[in-house]
């Protein structure tokens, strides 16, 4: 049985899209502890081949110290073989680290944009694929087929946009193609929303695993490996696929209606109650986005509300409410807003629909401005 774990997308060295500094670099540091925990989860399991395709890194540069924790797990694991495809964002340069570092002889490393092969025989596996050389890859490496040995387990491991537009920037492969190259397991990298599992097309299997780890709100919620054991006798595969999750903070996105709030208080208490309701885990960065109406009169400090939510490592809120708005009261008001109410009044009743809109909007923004809520 033929014990493989398949991630990719790791983005070492991301600058990570937070709003706090010390929350970013945290970050930075929690991913790299969260591909030593895939590494540990290899070594525990006897993993025989780990397969990465692609984007280990965010760039084509990488850290010194984020080199050196690289190697230090390669070479923790003498007894697994390592198979990267490097992708768009770290393609295989003369000057890349791919080229530059001396990894341990456990690590193989796909250098051409054309189709390549290891050959694994106490394994009786045939690994397939290639590297982006430049940031962009137009060119089909299958276009010209393999004939690989069905007696084998054969594996492609790719860094590639699969159905994607045809001569487009990220290596564009049809499932056409992959179903008829004859491999029987495809580890795919780009996507870094996994496919959960493996799906399959004739005998092919194939999945995207995702992104190891989440690294701003556009990509929300737990993240995974995918651990597959492969067996071929007499031609025949059997095949098993599991996901794993190394995820160590991950982020999400929470809504929180705080209809009818008229002070701070009730509203942090909804807040966090949403935020308690979700379970993000007290590693989690959260942005909280804060809808309903509310009272005109009721300041919102973004930043305040941030500080105030609890169980998190960090919070971002986002303020969509509207001004619940008394206009009997803004009507009859001496003031400067009683004023700026009767000016726009007739506005809101005359001209074409657009217009009204446009001014009950003008009229909003202009009393939350002076009810000290304007941005």
């Amino acid at each position: 049985m033929l014990k493989i774990l398949h991630m990719a997308d790791l983005h070492l060295d991301s600058p990570f899209s937070l709003k706090n500094a010390d929350a970013a670099q945290a970050s930075r540091q929690m991913l790299r502890g969260t591909f030593t925990s895939a590494m540990l989860y290899a070594r525990s399991a006897e993993t025989d081949i780990v397969l990465i395709p692609g984007d280990v890194f965010d760039t084509g540069y990488a850290a010194r110290d984020t080199l050196s924790l690289l190697k230090s797990e390669f070479e923790k694991s003498p007894g697994i073989r390592f198979v990267i495809a490097p992708g768009n964002h770290d393609p295989y340069k003369s000057d890349s680290p791919w080229a530059k570092t001396d990894f341990p002889d456990n690590v193989y490393i796909f250098r051409s944009s054309s189709l390549g092969r290891i050959c694994f025989d106490d394994l009786n596996c045939d690994v397939y694929g290639w590297a982006f050389t430049e940031e962009n890859m137009s060119a089909d490496p299958l276009a010209v087929k393999p004939h690989p040995d069905k007696s084998r387990i054969n594996i492609l491991c790719a860094h590639c946009e699969l159905d994607g537009p045809v001569g487009g920037k990220y290596c564009s492969i049809s499932k056409a193609e992959l179903e008829s190259a004859g491999f029987d397991y495809a580890a795919l990298g780009h996507i870094h929303k996994g496919t959960n599992g493996a799906n399959r097309i004739g005998a092919t299997y194939y999945a995207y695993s995702g992104c190891l780890e989440g690294r701003s709100f556009d990509e929300c919620g737990q993240k995974y490996a995918i651990i597959a054991e492969l067996e071929k006798k007499n031609g025949v595969l059997s095949a098993e696929f599991k996901t794993r999750s190394f995820t160590q903070r991950r982020f999400e996105i929470i809504d929180a209606d705080v209809t009818g709030c008229e002070d701070a208080a009730s509203l942090l208490n909804v807040v966090n109650a949403a935020v308690r309701a979700a379970h993000p885990g007290s590693e989690s960065s959260v942005r909280v986005i804060l809808r309903g109406a509310v009272p005109a009169e009721l300041v919102i400090s973004e930043q305040f509300a941030a500080q105030n939510i609890v169980g998190v490592r960090y919070a971002e809120v986002e303020n969509r409410t509207e001004p619940t708005l008394d206009m009997e009261k803004y009507a009859a008001e001496p003031g400067i807003r009683g004023a700026f109410y009767r000016a726009m009044q007739p506005l809101l009743n005359e001209g074409s629909e657009r217009d009204r809109a446009v001014a009950a909007k003008a009229l909003k923004e202009g009393l939350q401005a002076l009810n000290g809520r304007g941005q």
